[in-house]
């Protein structure tokens, strides 16, 4: 194995821990009885909701783009977090076509009460790492992500080549 070879490996290997080390945090807003996907949804149907009432909600099409999942998948989440009485739906009246998702009593204080603990632990890390660390791991994030998009879209375009 060459060295580039064997930095692969370790750049995924060290991946791969940082991964499993947070899912750690998973347990947190498994207290609440959510997953990270169902806290994104939460959120994303709590900031849709205009507190004036002008905004019932959001609707399932616009929430499956703003979460970058398929419709399926946000339909997936939406019927679990229904069942546990978290959100609700309901036809609009305009386009019965479509539905609005909106966020229940419940499930503004089950929101609450996970990002209460996110921020506290995001606080801890900050306080822990300093602000400076911290600008310089967004720096270099974004960057390994925009690499990373690159690899993919450059991937891609060599398989669509391919293909035609």
């Amino acid at each position: 194995m060459d060295e580039k070879e064997k930095y692969i490996k370790k750049v995924k290997t060290h991946l791969a821990v940082m991964m499993g080390k947070g899912r750690k945090v998973d347990k947190i807003l498994l207290s609440q009885g959510l997953t990270r996907l169902e806290l994104f949804a939460i959120q994303q149907i709590y900031e849709a909701t205009n507190k004036e009432g002008e905004h019932k909600g959001i609707y399932v099409s616009v929430l499956a783009k703003k979460m970058d999942i398929v419709s399926s998948s946000a339909s997936r989440t939406l019927n679990s977090l229904e069942k546990r009485g978290l959100i609700s739906r309901e036809i609009d009246p305009d386009n019965r076509r479509n539905i609005y998702v909106m966020i229940t009593e419940k499930g503004c204080l089950v929101r609450k009460l996970c990002l209460e603990k996110v921020n506290l632990i995001v606080g801890k890390v900050v306080e822990g790492m300093g602000v400076e660390d911290m600008e310089q791991l967004f720096v270099l994030w974004n960057r390994f992500i925009d690499q990373m998009e690159k690899a993919v879209s450059d991937m891609t375009e060599e398989t669509d080549e391919t293909t035609d």
